[in-house]
């Protein structure tokens, strides 16, 4: 069944995929200057990713903004990310400047984050890089380390949110926008891992598997790095996507992800 959808799918997205490879960023007149990742990509370095370059827009659900609302809770981006729409939204820079792939976990390591502060107790809750693991079936999963007022969670990585992987591939979802090509929308729901930390720190009231936000991102431009064969059970999830954008994976790729990550190595999930 699953096999089918994604067949269903392949008249939408051949006909947008090659704008990947033609398509060049937008540059917008009043986003700030940003620096290269120095925590995923190391400064001067190319990271291995689906994508030259793209943008991405995390939109958090009214679920959500409520209960940051109700504690006195606002939000901040952790660079090279911005918070934009009065808070109710995250900007996030794509493409091989910024994310890297890990081999041979397949986890693909993303930048910077987001702060959360409670006024009241002036509590930080940081969340600044996280990592995707893209599955072919069930889940695919957030990961990132938080940090509460400045100290490393004692507890160590949790999972953040989950997201379909075929939902994003959706006939109609993906497609052709924002100068490239991508999904327009994918749902991720709160880890009751996540919700937990989160009530603990802030006080906050949110349940495991409730709407935590939604994804918009478009890759563009073809990635300088060629990527690997993709035939391993940890690569399969971030196979399809290679996939629907037409990159070519396999034989030509010369270089593990580690050889430009400065990020620490973390266990597969």
């Amino acid at each position: 069944m699953r096999t089918n959808r994604l067949i269903a799918t392949g008249a939408a997205v051949a006909a947008c995929a090659a704008l990947l490879f033609a398509a060049q960023p937008s540059a917008a007149g009043s986003a700030p200057r940003l620096a290269a990742s120095t925590t995923c990509v190391a400064a001067g370095s190319t990271g291995l990713y689906l994508s030259k370059a793209g943008e991405a827009t995390m939109t958090f659900s009214p679920q959500f903004l409520d209960g940051l609302r109700k504690q006195g809770v606002t939000t901040q981006g952790v660079a090279p990310n911005t918070v934009v729409g009065g808070g109710s939204a995250l900007r996030l820079p794509i493409g091989e400047k910024y994310d890297n792939i890990e081999l041979p976990s397949g986890r693909v390591c993303y930048p910077g984050g987001m702060i959360w502060t409670k006024a009241s107790t002036r509590t930080t809750y940081a969340v600044d890089d996280f990592w995707i693991k893209f599955a072919a079936v069930g889940n695919s999963k957030v990961f990132t380390t938080p940090k509460v007022n400045g100290a490393t969670r004692a507890a160590g990585e949790l999972n953040m949110a989950n997201f379909s992987a075929a939902q994003a591939l959706t006939a109609g979802e993906f497609s052709a926008h924002n100068n490239g090509v991508g999904p327009k929308r994918v749902t991720f729901t709160m880890d009751a891992e996540f919700a937990r930390d989160l009530n603990e720190a802030l006080g906050t009231d949110f349940k495991a598997n409730m709407a935590w936000s939604t994804l918009d991102i478009a890759w563009s431009g073809a990635p300088t790095r060629a990527l690997p064969s993709m035939k391993t059970p940890d690569l399969q999830g971030l196979s399809l996507f290679a996939e629907a954008l037409k990159i070519p994976a396999g034989a030509n790729a010369k270089h593990s992800s580690h050889s430009n990550s400065k990020a620490p190595g973390r266990a597969s999930h």
